[in-house]
């Protein structure tokens, strides 16, 4: 990849191309006005219904960098065919053959599939899996073909769920963040080398946004507290762009080194520091 003096900044995201999936509200917001600050080439977004939403965050990046190409795309977590049908709107959008930076953010949080471990159903179980485990594997083949030749990023979407003994009704949401880790290492394993590109995934806690808001709504007020109180830097709940900032390093020529991991953003969360070592 070159020495690190080869571009005037390593934090630098310039003439990259990178597509952010979730990115109509909350951490795929965040991360897609961090891509523009970082002076991006080009973006795609993908929302699920959102679609104002995708275009109001894509208005704020175009004030920030207005030379930069968007677009916005409409993506279903469950379709079957995710990856390749997105890979091709993305290209065929931003008018590229290449895709140096892909986000899988997007999960399938839906509470009506979040059910208690005496009453899982398989087709929860299923769309938990399909949504947050399928869909970002074939998202991430179908844009092996189109990774720059060195330095592509795929940076993966988790949770401190992957890492906890989850009480209910999440579970199996657990369950679906831990596979996802697993196949982020196994990728890294499997295809840096081939590929010329990292694979990390980044493991969140209850973040600002619309999803955290009907978790609380859902599940109560004092389940954001605990998370509250397990924080070991500041008594809050993570802001979007607390992850944001972690995603930018990680899609950036200074992250080059770091490749299969699991990268905590969750303010230090006190029940994982021992399991983080």
């Amino acid at each position: 990849m070159g020495s690190i003096d080869a571009t005037p900044s390593p934090s630098s995201l310039q003439g990259k191309i990178a597509l952010v999936t979730g990115g109509s509200q909350g951490i795929g917001a965040a991360i897609a006005l961090q891509f523009a600050r970082k002076g991006i080439a080009a973006l795609a977004v993908t929302y699920a219904t959102n679609s104002k939403g995708a275009d109001s965050v894509l208005a704020k990046c175009l004030s920030i960098s207005p030379g930069l190409k968007t677009v916005a795309l409409q993506a279903d977590l469950l379709d079957p065919a995710i990856g390749p049908s997105l890979i091709s709107k993305t290209l065929e959008g931003l008018g590229t053959r290449q895709i140096d930076i892909i986000v899988n953010n997007a999960a399938v949080l839906d509470i009506t599939l979040q059910q208690p471990f005496a009453e899982i159903t398989l087709d929860a179980f299923h769309k938990l899996m399909q949504g947050n485990v399928f869909a970002p594997m074939s998202i991430i083949n179908a844009a092996l073909a189109y990774l720059p030749q060195k330095g592509g990023r795929l940076i993966n979407i988790s949770s401190i769920a992957s890492r906890l003994a989850n009480g209910d009704p999440i579970l199996v949401y657990g369950a679906s963040k831990a596979a996802l880790d697993s196949v982020t290492r196994s990728l890294g394993s499997l295809l840096a080398v081939k590929t010329g590109a990292t694979f990390n995934s980044v493991g969140v806690g209850a973040t600002r946004s619309g999803s955290t808001s009907a978790a609380a709504d859902a599940l109560g007020d004092e389940v954001l507290q605990a998370v509250v109180d397990q924080s070991t830097i500041e008594k809050r709940i993570a802001e979007p762009e607390d992850i944001a900032l972690v995603v930018g390093f990680l899609a950036s020529e200074e992250a080059r080194w770091i490749n299969g991991q699991h990268i905590p953003a969750n303010g230090g969360y006190k029940e994982l520091l021992a399991l983080q070592g």
